[in-house]
């Protein structure tokens, strides 16, 4: 064997050495501390997981929305044994069901049924198994929400005819509207994440001054619920001008942010996202 092949060889056991330690040093800390210019598929490809595995882990939900100092739980590192907590009720899924379907039947978001059960992927549920269904209301069941301290109190059907009648003021389908206002929020109000996109919406601090300035004609309050809704709807137009009508890709741009979309393509969990709020249309 030649020296510049026995050279390569070595450089070879090195790089596996190498990620063997890292794979340890990992395992012991079970987190990762964001960098400024992170991305989460970056982080995932770079550690070795799937990105939807961290953002299950981490109750994320938007995958784009990480922050330089913003410490990750790896998966499998979570505390607790993976104990489920008690609910009101379960369910048995049925051959076809999905969990989105699951969450409108029981009027619950889908990551708190995704949290109660130690979901990974809220994708892979299976035929037969059986779920716990939470009680509660939307917000307390968001683990990484924080009242907004300044909205008032909105029931459920309050929300439904809100998002109803701002979405056909300004011609969207209503069932639009209200699939992607569950997904985000289920219906609430009250929940601020944990980058502090608010409300129904869950719109940003600084896409709602942007929403004020040029599309409102006015300053929109993202704590009041119709001022939220609209802020949505308005938003949502904006991106059905820029991207020629395309369903996919005003979703897309919603969740992921329509740059990020056009630098880094569609992310595997905003395919996910888009799925899941297209199913969720038939039902309302």
């Amino acid at each position: 064997m030649s020296t510049r092949r026995l050279g390569r060889h070595s450089h070879v056991r090195s790089l596996r050495a190498l990620a063997a330690v890292t794979a340890l040093v990992l395992a012991s800390s079970a987190s990762y501390t964001v960098v400024p210019g992170d991305t989460l598929t970056g982080i995932a490809a770079r550690l070795g997981f799937r990105a939807a595995d961290i953002v299950s882990a981490n109750g994320i939900t938007n995958a784009n929305r990480i922050y330089a100092g913003q410490r990750l739980t790896l998966p499998g590192s979570a505390t607790g044994g993976g104990s489920v907590p008690s609910g009101s009720g379960a369910h048995v899924v049925a051959l076809g069901e999905t969990l989105s379907g699951i969450a409108v039947k029981y009027q619950v978001p889908v990551r708190s049924l995704t949290a109660a059960n130690g979901l990974r992927n809220a994708d892979q549920v299976r035929a037969g198994q059986r779920l716990v269904i939470p009680n509660g209301t939307p917000a307390a069941m968001e683990t990484s929400a924080q009242p907004a301290d300044s909205a008032p109190p909105t029931s459920r059907a309050e929300v439904g005819d809100l998002l109803h009648r701002i979405a056909g003021q300004h011609g969207w389908n209503p069932a639009f509207v209200k699939a992607l206002a569950w997904q985000e929020s289920g219906w609430s109000n009250d929940v601020v994440s944990n980058v502090g996109a608010r409300g129904i919406m869950q719109v940003m601090p600084g896409t709602g001054d942007f929403i004020s300035e040029n599309l409102a004609g006015r300053g929109l309050d993202l704590s009041n619920p119709e001022d939220n809704v609209l802020a949505g709807v308005l938003f949502l137009q904006h991106l059905h001008e820029l991207t020629g009508g395309d369903t996919r890709m005003i979703l897309a741009g919603y969740y992921q942010g329509l740059a990020s979309v056009r630098r880094n393509g569609v992310y595997e969990s905003t395919e996910r996202y888009i799925d899941n709020i297209l199913a969720l249309k038939g039902r309302f």
